[in-house]
């Protein structure tokens, strides 16, 4: 998932919470509670590691080190919704501005205005008919002791009318204020995190499917053209691939293709019957190709590196794709500018039997 995903779950995360903080402080003090709702330790849990991992980040980063900045969105969205989490597990019951109602799980803050009636359906549990913003009815139940049935009556019954007005006509500006401030600390904390994603986002330049296809010839080439009884040393097989490859997706060939078990550096063994499908053997479709580059290039952490992606599907006799067989492939510069192959995803090899 790219750093846009984050930053819009972030967004998205920030109004949660900020909304989450109003309605704890409308609802006010609760006067009359039913049952109090568990606090699972996951969230405790996952609240201190998200915010210890931030915290390491924030620091690595201000000292100029590398750091995941994907992880760090990730950290900061789990922690807003931890915070919403921990804010909404309240008792269930009847508070100044209104009730909750609900169940252990899942519990609703329902002003005193959109509570349009109530009746008791049981000897302990209250059934609300309420607005929504649309003007639908919305039904809920809220559960108390049968004990406590005439005192949650009068309480209801003593609220019901009130409107939004009185409820906060002494802290309505101190309630303002306060969410404002809120608001205005998630738009600085939202803006900082986008500004500090900068050096790290990217953009997408599509590669047309001919010159794609070409790249990958040229990469494969040798494969392709491979000799086995004439290469007899690791060093002529790294020398066969180092124009088209990187050290590390060499590496990764070298021990697909060589049983290195029964091999030596001046005497290497293949194996028998594996085969690394090409599009030199086997009928491919280019599902996508791009190149990945920095969208601030002035403040990238990584230069002007850039990445070639393309994405292959393999298709049968009839061309319909085979889902059995897909592969990523990426790509990087080598200082000649050329592209070679760096890594490769999905199925690498298959064994003949």
């Amino acid at each position: 998932m790219g750093l846009y995903f984050w930053i819009t779950l972030n967004l998205i995360a920030s109004y949660c919470l900020v909304y989450s903080l109003y309605e704890r402080i409308y609802a006010g003090k609760i006067t009359f509670k039913t049952k109090q709702k568990k606090i699972p330790i996951i969230y405790t849990i996952m609240l201190v590691l998200c915010s210890c991992t931030v915290v390491i980040d924030l620091l690595y980063y201000f000292k100029g080190k590398e750091v995941y900045i994907s992880l760090m969105m990730q950290g900061v969205f789990w922690i807003q919704m931890a915070i919403s989490n921990l804010l909404g597990r309240l008792s269930l019951g009847i508070a100044k501005g209104g009730i909750y109602s609900g169940d252990l799980k899942s519990s609703y803050f329902t002003k005193w205005s959109r509570i349009k009636n109530y009746t008791w359906i049981s000897d302990n549990v209250i059934e609300f008919e309420t607005l929504t913003r649309k003007g639908n009815i919305f039904t809920t139940e809220l559960e108390v002791v049968s004990e406590q049935k005439e005192e949650a009556d009068k309480l209801l019954k003593d609220n019901l009318n009130k409107t939004d007005r009185e409820v906060n006509e002494n802290n309505s500006f101190k309630l303002k204020m306060f969410i404002a401030l809120m608001a205005a600390v998630m738009i600085v904390v939202n803006v900082s995190l986008i500004k500090i994603s900068k050096p790290y986002m990217t953009k997408k330049i599509k590669l047309q499917e001919d010159e794609a296809i070409l790249i990958l010839k040229k990469a494969w080439k040798p494969l392709a053209e491979l000799n086995k009884e004439n290469i007899k040393s690791r060093e002529e097989f790294d020398k066969l691939f180092q124009e088209t490859m990187t050290e590390p997706m060499i590496d990764n060939l070298y021990g697909i293709l060589v049983d290195t078990a029964k091999s030596k550096d001046e005497n290497i063994k293949f194996k028998e019957k594996v085969h690394i499908s090409t599009i030199y053997d086997t009928k491919m479709s280019i599902e996508k190709s791009y190149i990945k580059t920095s969208k601030y290039k002035e403040q990238s952490k990584r230069g002007n590196a850039e990445e070639l992606i393309i994405e292959e599907l393999e298709r049968s006799e009839d061309n319909k794709p085979l889902d059995h067989f897909k592969r990523k492939s990426t790509f990087i510069k080598n200082d000649n500018g050329n592209w070679v192959l760096d890594s490769i995803t999905g199925l690498e090899s298959t064994v003949s039997q």
